[in-house]
């Protein structure tokens, strides 16, 4: 993805805007250079808030898993040479070969899968897809193999939510007219919640990355137990989370970036605007207007937050983009068919010039491991839209890189930011 190019030569009003924003180390003074705002990357969420998000992962996602697959794997080779040197030493000067070689074979093989599930383990605890087997399970359930649980900490018998704890739900929302007849949406609704009740409640909206799908929402990001931990805290408003499948068919059905194709593809801005908003506001107790509506997501599905939140103003008041790019990169050079339509979605293009018929608030997070090319084109988002005198807040989590475990630490300040800027039911 390309980095945002801010108003070239000009200076950037209203960068004040931004908390604690300072030149990056070893940027450029010179007179027309464009100064981009330092993120913050304090943990400002209470030490009590901190400690319960953090105890999510068991042996699924464990480091002490990845070292005792690794040793096993490597005792189990060391067994299958020494057997060998055994029966070869036994064998000497006899006639064929030495028995037992089955033994080295299988040997062999288990040696392997255990240095095979050793390395899944590591990769897994890096991007904290799987944090745990709970959410092994919620994972299967948004691939249709079990049934899904309302939260991966939450036990079968409280899938309908308590006083405490949210409850969460899938529901297939097909559209093949729109090319999108898989489409399947995870909503969480907060404790409490009585869809007969006179209580009204703001939406955020949820959109996951390329390859992904809904349920991860609620598998790695650990949204539902997220959201019952903020409110317990009092951090946030009681809202509706809709986690939405953008997954199409026909050219890039998995990378579709949000896009109404015009090359033959799906149409998923229109499925978002026109079926799954229509469908959340007539069957939960919502206010259907854009105070009360927020759109987030992660990687590509934060492209797809960024460039829908600022396509349709009328629509939503709060963004929430979580390693985000500012053009649709391949995803959209597959689903639309001229440069022209790419620019026309791409932020990094229209955004210094887009006619704001409403202000918006953005929350803009990434991590400090990310690719420099990334971290760069996120601050110049930022600085582009405080430049055009929008809320903007900018973060990056400590020690993370491009992955649901970033998402997952970064999750609970968007949430707080966007509770922040909705209107209150």
């Amino acid at each position: 993805m390309s980095p945002f190019l801010v108003l070239p030569g000009a200076a950037l009003p209203g960068a004040s805007l931004l908390p604690g924003a300072s030149l990056l180390p070893g940027a450029s003074l010179l007179p027309g250079a464009v100064p981009l705002p330092e993120p913050d990357t304090a943990p400002t969420l209470p030490p009590a808030v901190l400690r319960e998000l953090a105890g999510r992962s068991d042996w699924v996602s464990s480091w002490w898993t990845v070292g005792l697959l690794a040793a096993a794997g490597v005792l189990v080779a060391g067994l299958v040479v020494w057997d060998r040197r055994r029966r070869t030493a036994r064998h000497a000067g006899g006639p064929g070969r030495p028995r037992g070689a089955w033994r080295a074979w299988v040997g062999t093989v288990a040696s392997g899968l255990l240095v095979v599930l050793s390395v899944t383990v590591a990769v897994n605890a890096y991007a904290g897809y799987v944090p745990n087997a709970a959410a092994f399970r919620t994972t299967m359930a948004g691939w249709g193999i079990v049934d899904p649980p309302p939260s991966h900490r939450d036990k079968p018998s409280e899938r309908t939510g308590s006083s405490a704890t949210g409850s969460v739900s899938s529901t297939p929302l097909p559209a093949p007219d729109l090319r999108m007849a898989d489409g399947i949406t995870w909503v969480y609704t907060p404790p409490g919640f009585d869809p007969s009740a006179p209580t009204r409640y703001p939406v955020v909206y949820l959109f996951h990355g390329s390859p992904g799908q809904p349920s991860d929402w609620f598998a790695a990001a650990d949204s539902a137990n997220v959201m019952d931990t903020l409110l317990a805290a009092q951090l946030v408003q009681s809202m509706i989370l809709v986690a939405v499948d953008v997954n199409g068919t026909g050219p890039s059905p998995r990378d579709t970036e949000c896009l109404d194709s015009t090359t033959g593809g799906a149409q998923v801005e229109t499925y978002v605007t026109d079926v799954v908003i229509p469908w959340v506001d007539k069957t939960f107790p919502t206010v259907p207007d854009r105070d009360h509506r927020a759109i987030g997501g992660a990687s590509s599905g934060g492209f797809c937050a960024l460039n829908l939140g600022l396509r349709h103003l009328d629509t939503f008041s709060a963004i929430m983009a979580l390693e985000p790019y500012g053009d649709p990169g391949d995803g959209g050079r597959a689903m639309l068919a001229t440069q022209e339509e790419i620019d026309a979605n791409s932020p990094s293009h229209y955004l210094p010039t887009m006619d704001f018929t409403a202000p918006v608030a953005v929350f803009l997070d990434g991590g400090t491991e990310a690719p420099r090319f990334d971290r760069e084109a996120n601050r110049r988002l930022a600085a582009a839209l405080t430049a055009r005198g929008q809320t903007v807040e900018l973060r990056e989590e400590p020690g993370q890189g491009h992955t649901w475990a970033m998402v997952h630490a970064g999750l609970p300040y968007g949430l707080e930011f966007v509770s922040e800027h909705l209107a209150q039911p």
